[in-house]
């Protein structure tokens, strides 16, 4: 069966775009009570309506549908900018807390959270990532990015958009490490976590270019297109936001590798409402275009040292040797196991709170898989009984 993406030229207002385009994707689906985090591109301090941010009026809207759709939700909004931009003046910048409140919803400011160091099991580059605990902890992701070029990876779009749960400085390190590899590995076990992508198509960024503090994609042209799209299958969305672009799916490495993981679909997507209006080519950065062709430099394992400095030079000092990111994958954070003893009640909460559906009841007792274990640990604070212990991690042991 087909993945359906809907694309909604706005003739109306932003909220009822929103509403059409979440319908004809099929709709949302919410429990009473649930915690729904929303997650746009708040990348950079530019302005809402520049293409290069979701914009808030976007954000807004999918507030208000989610609130309207489900009553009892506690509905959050939250993001971090790429290094080297303050979050608060980001926000400010925004205006993402005035316009979450008034929608009724939540803002969390991810700087002042709290983070936790994952482990990835079976990722093919990132095997350990610090994000957001907030990320792991709610019911669903609701994934609203924006249309725009990328020098690097051609486009950025709902799954490239997850990066921003992870702490600042663990985005260079993924550049150091290819990119596209690491940024599939984010996806792959942040997609159960993700219920829906709504898509911000008020105005795109085209040839978007190295700028800024540590020269990330934060300068472009603006372009209207007026459209939202949606739909549950992150990578059939990024596939039908490429083609919008003029770009081939399958040539663009992100939604190639997500593809062949058996992450979503590519090709075999269903594209309703106003498609056929509204497909027009964005053109793309030439020196963004050839910053990507050097990549394949930057991350080789024999010419990363030679290269270093002039990639430290044009990004900043939080970019590190391919050496020191793996030696930070490789070290004891994230280890440990979860040991269940006798104070077990067999309640079943745990089960509940994983959020990766890695443990099941077996004759009353909690079975947690431990070699797809995350390491987040949120079982072990949602068991009544303090029934759980961590064994063998540091500053864990013995919780």
């Amino acid at each position: 069966m087909p993945s359906r993406v809907s694309i909604v030229n706005i003739s109306e207002d932003i909220d009822a775009s929103v509403r059409k385009a979440v319908e004809l994707a099929g709709g949302l689906e919410l429990d009473s009570g649930e915690r729904i985090l929303i997650k746009p591109n708040m990348s950079c301090g530019k302005p809402s309506g520049s293409g290069l941010v979701t914009n808030v009026d976007v954000v807004a809207a999918v507030v208000r549908l989610v609130r309207e759709q489900c009553k009892q939700a506690d509905v959050l909004v939250a993001d971090l900018p790429i290094c080297g931009w303050d979050p608060e003046e980001t926000y400010r910048a925004l205006g993402i807390r005035e316009a979450v409140k008034q929608a009724d919803g939540t803002f969390v400011d991810l700087a002042k959270t709290e983070m936790v160091r994952v482990k990835l099991p079976g990722a093919s580059k990132l095997t350990k990532v610090t994000i957001s605990k907030l990320a792991l902890e709610v019911d669903g992701i609701i994934d609203v990015p924006v249309i725009k070029t990328h020098f690097m990876t051609g486009h950025t779009g709902a799954i490239k958009n997850l990066k921003g749960l992870t702490r600042q400085d663990q985005r260079t390190r993924m550049h150091v490490l290819g990119l596209h590899e690491p940024v599939v590995d984010l996806f792959e076990h942040l997609l159960p976590q993700v219920r829906y992508c709504i898509v911000d198509g008020t105005v795109a960024a085209d040839a978007v270019r190295p700028a800024g503090p540590y020269q990330g994609p934060t300068a472009g042209n603006p372009v209207e297109l007026n459209i939202i799209l949606a739909g549950r299958d992150p990578l059939a969305v990024d596939s039908t936001i490429a083609q919008l672009m003029g770009f081939k799916p399958e040539k663009l490495s992100i939604l190639k590798i997500a593809y062949e993981r058996g992450l979503g679909e590519l090709d075999d997507i269903e594209i309703v409402g106003d498609a056929a209006d509204t497909f027009r080519r964005l053109r793309g950065s030439r020196r963004g275009g050839l910053l990507g062709k050097l990549q394949g430099l930057w991350t080789s394992r024999v010419f990363n040292r030679l290269t270093h400095g002039l990639v430290r030079r044009w990004f900043g000092s939080e970019i590190v040797t391919q050496k020191t990111a793996k030696k930070e994958l490789e070290d004891n954070a994230g280890e440990g196991f979860i040991e269940v003893t006798d104070a077990c009640s067999g309640c079943g909460l745990c089960v509940k709170a994983c959020k990766l559906k890695n443990i099941t009841m077996r004759e009353g007792k909690p079975v947690i898989n431990m070699d797809h274990c995350v390491r987040c640990w949120i079982c072990v604070e949602a068991c009544p009984e303090a029934a759980m212990r961590i064994i063998g991690s540091a500053g864990f042991e013995g919780l």
